[in-house]
């Protein structure tokens, strides 16, 4: 918009204020390109109301389009021709400050000048601290609230495009908006009308609550905030919640350092800690621009906005700059060589030859890429008899982390038990694998469930029970039983809100009595992600109470794998019995304590004797 002299009337006064123009050629007006000029981009009006003027430059027909809910403003003339004067009649506002934005426009040019009209009622303002001191309430009063937002929409480490981060000098605050929020710079300054605006918790993060977008609206300006400077044991008093901060001398734990930003496609946590020994986790969206980066491997300075998920305290970078700086020299112990729960993949039936399918898999982390390997399997047990031993596996670490991959051979002679016993590199206890071999001739199973479509609710009868009756699955230990959920992609069933000794529990009652000295088989899939319970065991009970394990405990990662334990039956079973996957300790894959958003899953399961 050309700049022209401010024309401005007082409304008991209207002064005008003559201007020069220069003629032109009317011959030649139609042949230049149409425009329109207008005399001030802005024109400020008392709260009493009143008159002003606006001068316009056009070399054509020119109209003014007011906004249809401006009815506080009227044009006269509401078009012309060429140069001339509108006199604005503005009504008196006994409200808040109100503006509009008035077009003046020709065919095919415009421009705009933004009425700005007092309010004789003020607006009452509360800060960020102010407003998180309230606590989680519906606020009733007429107040206001002015922050900038912190998150960075481009970097899309957020769990969704609803939520954003605000912050004034001193504290800060996540808004959960009822719609995705529009795209907006880091630093754009925002006004919140919030009565009626609900404050509540979710999973430990006080949030404005489903706020309405239209409450929300930009006020123009640029306000950057810096992340603030604090050491990881002040993260860890939450007393910096929904801040942009800076936390100095941490690192990635050790454990960690094989791992990408983003581990698969599951939200991802990452362990840090400080040279002074306090621990947090830095939280990667599946969204981030920066999810297949390798984690850093450096110690220095992370910036992020600190946050929480339930009581495990959460840094989240928005940008690659909030972690670059992770380059220093590492602190305390150097990573070491570890492994993970090894697991026995393909079915081993007597007289039957191994195949390619039969191996075993032993996952590692921490490891020096390049360095060598030696693994030796040893096999024992009733079973053992024309299995190959051993069987080894030598090779070059290609990466940090990863799987060693053991191939089996020969042909078992005679069903039962079979123990796979694991040594070599950097292994100082010897490693367990338990395993099967069955003979089809006598060999039943008992009860299958699959998952290929969502069941309607708990109690899930089996899919096949031809060995035995009233065979189903439930849960246990669930003060309430959670929301049931599916995905028919890798036909899975899975729940929230997993704790300690909560399980999947099967009962069933054989067809027929099962001898002693037979071998009792669960066979399954399963996994959890981040934030779900990582240690489970497999148990199985004749009378609901004592619970006998059933091989070793087993690990969760976050990709989902087949499991097998079995247990040879100390004495007969012909009445009903239980059969349960329980959680075992507190802690979820991601090393952190388990979360109420985390879920455990399960697939394909199989119980058998033989």
């Amino acid at each position: 918009m050309k700049k022209m002299m401010l024309k401005l009337f007082s409304f008991a006064l209207v002064i005008a204020l003559s201007f020069a123009t220069t003629s032109c050629n009317k011959e030649d007006v139609n042949n230049e390109t149409p425009f329109v000029n207008l005399g001030s981009e802005t024109i400020p009006v008392v709260k009493e109301g009143g008159t002003a003027t606006l001068t316009v430059e056009s070399n054509r027909a020119w109209s003014v389009e007011i906004p249809t809910d401006a009815t506080w403003i009227a044009a006269n003339p509401a078009s012309g021709t060429n140069n001339g004067t509108i006199t604005f009649t503005l009504l008196p506002n006994s409200g808040l400050e109100r503006q509009a934005d008035v077009k003046v426009k020709t065919a095919t040019a415009y421009e705009y000048v933004r009425i700005i009209q007092a309010g004789a009622a003020v607006k009452t303002y509360v800060t960020v601290s102010e407003l998180r001191a309230m606590g989680e309430t519906t606020i009733t009063s007429d107040v206001y609230l002015k922050a900038s937002l912190i998150n960075d929409q481009e970097g899309g480490n957020n769990t969704s495009l609803k939520n954003i981060y605000i912050q004034d000098q001193n504290a800060g605050m996540c808004v959960r908006l009822t719609a995705n929020a529009e795209t907006m710079a880091v630093g754009t300054e925002l006004e919140f009308k919030l009565q009626g605006a609900v404050l509540s918790k979710y999973n430990g993060l006080l949030q404005l609550n489903n706020f309405a977008n239209a409450n929300m609206t930009k006020t123009g300006a640029t306000v950057v905030m810096p992340a603030k400077s604090i050491t990881a044991a002040q993260l860890l008093t939450g007393n910096y919640e929904s801040m942009y901060v800076s936390v100095a001398n941490v690192q990635v734990v050790n454990a960690d350092l094989g791992k990408t930003m983003v581990v698969g496609t599951s939200h991802t946590s990452i362990g840090m800690e400080a040279g002074t020994g306090e621990k947090f986790v830095m939280f990667n969206a599946s969204y981030s621009e920066f999810k297949a980066l390798n984690v850093p491997q450096g110690s220095g300075t992370i910036k992020g906005i600190a946050t929480i998920n339930n009581t495990t305290i959460q840094l989240m970078p928005q940008v690659r700059a909030d972690f670059s700086a992770l380059t220093g020299a590492r602190f305390g112990n150097a990573p070491e060589l570890t492994y993970g729960t090894a697991t026995l993949a393909g079915t081993m039936n007597k007289d039957v030859a191994f195949t390619n399918a039969n191996k075993i898999t032993l996952p590692f982390t921490e490891a020096t890429t390049g360095a060598a390997y030696n693994i030796s399997v040893a096999v024992s047990g009733a079973a053992a008899a024309g299995i190959t031993t051993p069987a080894t596996a030598t090779g070059n670490f290609a990466a940090a982390s990863g799987n060693i991959t053991i191939e089996l051979a020969g042909t078992p002679t005679v069903a039962g038990a079979v123990v796979f016993t694991i040594t070599g590199t950097g292994i100082t206890t010897p490693i367990i694998v338990n395993g099967t071999v069955t003979d089809p001739a006598s060999s039943s199973s008992l009860a299958t469930w699959v998952f290929a479509e969502k069941p309607a609710a708990f109690p899930i009868a089996a899919s096949t029970a031809t060995g035995s009756t009233g065979a189903s699955l439930t849960l246990t230990g669930f003060t309430t039983l959670p929301t049931l959920n599916h995905t028919a992609s890798s036909k899975t069933i899975y729940v929230n809100t997993w704790a300690e000794n909560k399980a999947w529990e099967f009962s069933l009652t054989p067809s027929a009595s099962i001898a002693s000295g037979k071998t009792l088989t669960v066979e399954f899939k399963g996994y959890s992600t981040s934030t779900g319970p990582r240690d489970v065991v497999v148990e199985y009970s004749k009378n609901g109470t004592t619970w006998v394990q059933m091989g070793d405990a087993i690990v969760y990662t976050s990709s989902i794998a087949t499991f097998t334990r079995t247990a040879v039956l100390s004495e007969s079973v012909s009445a009903a019995f239980k059969v349960r996957i329980r959680v075992s300790s507190p802690t979820a894959t991601n090393g952190s304590p388990i979360a109420d958003g985390g879920n455990s899953r399960l697939a394909d399961v199989t119980i058998s004797v033989n």
